[in-house]
C-alpha cells in the first residue's frame, strides 16, 4: 500500500526518520504537580569535566549556560563538547531512573520495583498521532493531567496504519507503562507486518534483522510540553495542520531552559530487539515484556507475546541554547562487538563475527513480498570517538558499582547546534557548507547516527549532493563532471566554499539535525485521493511525525 506522501526532490539522506517521538495515552490520567525548580548548579556536573559518580534523578531544562559561555570565551572547545556530553548522560540516566505513577523518583537508579523509567508516563506516538485521525484524548485534560499516562484508551486502534488493534484479551490486564506495543519494523517511516510486501516509497526504509532472525522493533515518545503545543494547535493530523498553515501559523515547540527542570520539548526513539532464553544473556540489557505485530511466516501480522531488550535510544531536545535542537544517541554495547575473551559465550546482537566478507548495512530484499530473516550485517561508518569512549568508561564505572543495568549501555556522541544564528547553507553554495551546515546552525559533529536506527544510510563514501538539501527537480547527480572531482583536506581547510561541490565524491553518513531539518508539515490536501502538499526546511522545527505520522480525520 502506497503511502499518499508527495514527492519532495531531496538528497536520500533527508527523507529519513522520525526522531520525534509523540506520545501516547488516551482515557484515564491522574494529574500530580511536579516540582520544576531546578538548583543553581547541577549535580551532574559536580567533577566537570568528568563524569560525577554520585548520580541523581535531575533533569535540567538546557546545558549550563554560564560554563559554556565561559569555555567558549576560553576557546576550550573540547570542553564544551563534554559539557554537552555529560548534559546527555544526565538525560539518559533520569529518563531512565525508576518513578512511581505519581511521577516521585526512586531514592536510587538501582530501585527498579519503585516504578518504571520516567519517560513511560510520557505519550506514545500512535496516541497522538492516530490512525484515524482523531483528536487525542490528551487533548481533552489539563496540562497537569497530560504529565502522567497511566492507561492507553488508543490501543483500540492499530499502532500504525494498516495493522489491525491487538486483540483485547491481550491488552485487557497489560500494565501500559510495564509493556510495550509494538508494531513498528522500521526507524524511518512506518514500516510493519501490513504493508510489507508493499513497494515503500521512502528511500533506505527497511527492517533490521538480529542474529536470531528476528526483526527490531521502533517506538516514539515524546513529552507532556510538546503534546499540550501540538493539542493547542490541531497539529495532531492533516486537517489541523491544514488550517494552522492557512492561517500563517509558524511551528515552534516549546523550549527548555536551565533553571526549569523538564522543560522544553524531548523527543524519545526506541530500538527494541526480541530476546531469546539460552541465546540471549537477559542481565545485559534493559527488558521489558512486549506484545508484537510479528510478520507471520507468510508475511501476515501474528501477535506475539515475547520480551524485549533496549538495544538504541536516540533523544531529542529543543533548548535555549539549542534552537536546532540537543540530539543525543544511546546503544547497548553488544550491538557490534563482545569481549570474547571475557564472555566467550557473547556474541553480537548485528554482526555475525564468522563472516567477514559479509556485506554490511545491506537493505534486506523481499521474496514474494516476505521479508526472509536473514540477518543484518551491520558497520558503524564513523567509530565512536575517544572522548566519548573514555567518558562511558566512567559512566559505566559508576553504574556498575551500584550494579546497574544501565552499564551496559554508551551514548555514541551528542549532536549541537555551535551557532544557533547560522542560516543553511545554500545546496548550490559550495563545499563544505552545503553538507556540514545544511540545517543552519553550525552542528557538531557534521554527523550522528544510531547503528539500530539509521543502519542503511551508512554508505560512506558518496556524491555530494546526497547531503545536500536539494530544490524540487534537481537530479542527483546532476548533469556535468565532478568539480571538484574528490574531497580532500587540502580543499577542506582552505576557509571558503569550494563550488559547484554537487557532484563530488565526499564521505557521508546521516546527520540527526540534517535530517530533522527537512521535516515538513501538510499545506493541503485531497481526500478523495489521498495526495497533499508539503512545506519544506525548517517548517517542522525538526519534527518528521507532523508529515509522516499524521492521518486525515474523514
Amino acid at each position: 500500500m502506497k503511502n499518499s506522501k508527495p514527492e519532495r526532490k531531496i538528497g536520500w539522506r533527508t527523507l529519513a526518520a522520525t526522531l520525534v517521538c509523540l506520545a501516547g495515552g488516551g482515557g484515564l490520567f491522574t494529574a500530580q504537580a511536579i516540582d520544576a525548580a531546578a538548583p543553581a548548579k547541577p549535580a551532574y556536573l559536580a567533577a566537570f569535566p568528568n563524569f560525577a559518580p554520585k548520580l541523581t534523578p535531575q533533569m535540567p531544562g538546557d546545558v549550563d549556560i554560564a560554563l559554556k559561555t565561559q569555555l567558549e570565551h576560553a576557546k576550550k572547545f573540547s570542553e564544551v563538547q563534554r559539557e554537552f556530553d555529560l548534559y546527555s548522560w544526565q538525560m539518559f540516566l533520569a529518563l531512565n531512573w525508576p518513578t512511581n505513577s505519581q511521577g516521585v523518583a526512586a531514592p536510587k537508579l538501582t530501585d527498579t520495583r519503585f516504578g518504571q523509567p520516567h519517560w513511560t508516563l510520557w505519550h506514545n506516538s500512535s496516541a497522538i498521532f492516530q490512525t484515524d485521525g482523531a483528536r487525542p484524548a490528551a487533548c481533552g485534560v489539563s496540562p497537569k493531567a497530560r504529565t502522567l499516562v497511566l492507561f492507553r484508551g488508543d490501543l483500540a486502534k492499530p499502532v500504525s496504519k494498516g495493522l489491525a488493534p491487538f486483540s483485547a484479551q491481550a491488552t485487557a490486564n497489560a500494565d501500559p507503562r510495564a509493556t510495550r506495543f509494538l508494531g513498528v519494523l522500521s526507524a524511518v517511516g512506518e514500516l510493519n507486518a501490513a504493508n510489507l510486501g508493499d513497494d515503500i516509497d521512502q528511500a533506505f526504509s527497511g527492517p533490521m534483522i538480529d542474529q536470531n532472525g528476528e526483526f527490531v522493533y521502533y517506538e516514539i515518545m515524546i513529552d507532556p510540553n510538546e503534546v499540550g503545543y501540538l493539542c493547542d494547535n490541531s497539529l495532531y493530523n492533516i486537517n489541523g495542520q491544514v488550517a494552522f498553515t492557512k492561517a500563517g501559523g509558524k511551528v515552534s515547540m516549546p523550549v527548555g531552559t536551565p533553571d526549569q527542570d523538564w522543560s522544553g520539548s524531548f523527543e524519545l526513539k526506541f530500538a527494541w530487539r526480541i530476546l531469546k532464553p539460552g541465546k540471549d544473556d537477559f542481565t545485559r540489557f534493559y527488558t521489558s515484556p512486549a506484545l508484537v505485530m510479528d510478520p507471520g511466516p507468510d508475511g501476515r501480522p501474528l501477535e506475539r507475546k515475547v520480551t524485549v531488550g533496549l538495544v538504541g535510544m536516540h533523544i531529542g531536545h529543543k533548548t535555549k541554547t539549542s534552537p536546532q535542537w540537543i540530539w543525543s544517541t544511546f546503544e547497548q554495547v553488544d550491538n557490534l562487538d563482545v569481549d570474547a575473551v571475557a564472555h566467550p559465550r557473547l556474541s553480537p546482537s548485528f554482526v555475525d563475527p564468522n563472516c567477514p566478507m559479509c556485506a554490511v548495512n545491506q537493505l534486506p530484499q523481499k521474496v514474494k513480498g516476505v521479508y526472509p530473516r536473514i540477518p543484518t550485517q551491520a558497520w558503524r561508518g564513523i567509530p565512536i570517538p575517544g572522548d566519548k569512549v573514555a567518558l562511558n568508561r566512567q559512566a559505566q564505572a559508576a553504574l556498575k558499582a551500584q550494579d546497574s543495568v544501565w552499564q551496559y549501555y554508551q551514548l555514541i556522541d551528542t549532536q549541537w547546534p555551535t551557532d544557533p544564528s547560522a542560516p543553511p547553507a545554500p545546496w548550490n553554495g559550495g563545499l563544505p557548507n552545503a553538507i556540514g551546515n545544511k540545517p543552519g546552525g553550525n552542528p557538531t559533529p557534521v554527523f550522528l547516527t544510531n547503528i539500530t536506527m539509521e543502519t542503511y544510510f551508512q554508505k560512506g563514501n558518496q556524491v555530494a549532493c546526497n547531503g545536500e538539501e536539494l530544490p524540487d527537480g534537481q537530479d542527483c547527480p546532476a548533469s556535468g563532471p565532478a568539480q571538484p572531482p574528490v574531497w580532500n583536506s587540502v580543499l577542506n581547510n582552505q576557509g571558503k566554499p569550494v563550488t559547484p561541490g554537487i557532484n563530488t565524491l565526499t564521505f557521508q553518513t546521516e546527520s540527526c539535525m540534517g535530517c530533522h531539518s527537512s521535516a515538513g508539515v501538510w499545506t493541503a490536501y485531497d481526500p478523495k485521493s489521498g495526495k497533499g502538499k508539503q512545506s519544506g526546511q525548517l517548517t517542522a522545527d525538526f519534527s518528521w511525525l507532523l508529515s509522516q505520522k499524521a492521518s486525515y480525520e474523514k
